[in-house]
């Protein structure tokens, strides 16, 4: 992808994340930011074509269910611990996927990220709704302007004893990984944008599986970006806004620099912000031993195309699939 040829979208991009992160702090809500935004802006602005098969009334649909599926476990279930719901949150999300034929695999961080930073504010999925529409609404507008593709969405389902195997396996792997990481306080290691990358890594044909050190490389410096921003507003008291253009630049140069534009690496510098800080380092050493983790289980424990040692870099990899998440 041509840096030159998107340098619009990826400024547009850039202002509607400083607005969103203005918008929190002008109204004094941190439900308002959304870190998932950036990934969508990257996946829906930014890359020419689309990084998710799904068309936008499945996508505003599917994002705002999981975020209200995420608020309501908290409110409704608040005794049942967060590994626990963290499961049922991720196996709500794949049924949703399946019944909508639609892969829109930021959904899960929509409903996973209310569980662990304990949202109980109806705020948060009003503000998912708005946020997502608004990207909708510049979509339309820079495909009319010619600045990026139309959407061609193919609602896909796979046969129900498939789709329950492949689903399961994921589920499993997640739960393998994540509830220790929950049930022990490190959810760094197992934050939102880490398990929204491992599922679409988890996808056979994925092009980003044959470079999959540039995948964990942008997600760590994606941790290292988000924990240099926070720490400028947590302790050098720089106002948020300015942090977060220049996050997003810096962003924008790991993006362009890997020839990698992950979505999900822009929700880990934006998730920074948000998360309880107990240490100026934790958030990007966790998330770089994290990625590490989610990327291995993704290549080694599902089948699909994968790295020999006779492929070189020939150039950019797209990380649009070549295939549903369902499959």
């Amino acid at each position: 992808m041509s840096f030159q040829k998107r340098w619009l979208p990826i400024l547009l991009a850039g202002i509607f994340v400083v607005a969103m992160v203005g918008a929190s702090v002008l109204v004094g809500s941190p439900e308002v930011l959304f870190p998932e935004m950036t990934a969508i802006l990257c996946g829906a602005w930014i890359q020419p074509k689309q990084a998710w098969n799904v068309n936008r009334p499945r996508m505003l649909v599917l994002m705002t269910t999981g975020a209200v599926f995420g608020l309501v476990m908290n409110l409704a279930f608040p005794g049942i611990p967060l590994p626990v719901r963290a499961v049922i949150g991720y196996a709500f999300c794949a049924l949703c996927m399946n019944i909508a034929g639609a892969d829109m695999t930021p959904m899960l961080s929509a409903a996973i990220l209310p569980m662990l930073l304990g949202t109980d504010s109806w705020i948060y999925p009003a503000a998912v709704f708005v946020l997502v529409a608004l990207v909708e609404v510049g979509q339309v507008a820079l495909e009319r302007v010619g600045l990026r593709e139309p959407i061609e969405y193919q609602p896909f389902r796979l046969p129900a004893e498939q789709a329950l195997a492949s689903w399961a396996r994921r589920l499993g792997v997640f739960a393998l990984f994540a509830v220790p990481a929950y049930a022990t306080g490190n959810l760094f290691l197992a934050v939102p944008p880490l398990l929204v990358a491992y599922t679409e890594l988890t996808r056979p044909d994925f092009t980003l599986r044959l470079r999959p050190w540039r995948a964990w490389a942008v997600l760590a410096i994606a941790g290292v970006i988000g924990t240099l921003a926070r720490d400028a507003v947590g302790m050098l008291g720089a106002p948020s806004p300015l942090v977060a253009a220049f996050a997003f630049a810096a962003l924008v140069l790991a993006w362009n620099g890997l020839r990698t534009w992950m979505p999900p690496a822009g929700a880990v510098v934006l998730l920074a912000f948000l998360v309880p800080w107990s240490s100026p380092w934790i958030y990007a050493v966790e998330v770089t031993l994290g990625a590490a983790v989610w990327v291995c289980a993704a290549l080694v424990l599902f089948p699909g195309i994968r790295p020999t040692f006779a492929d070189k870099d020939k150039g950019s990899i797209s990380d649009a699939p070549q295939e549903s998440a369902q499959a």
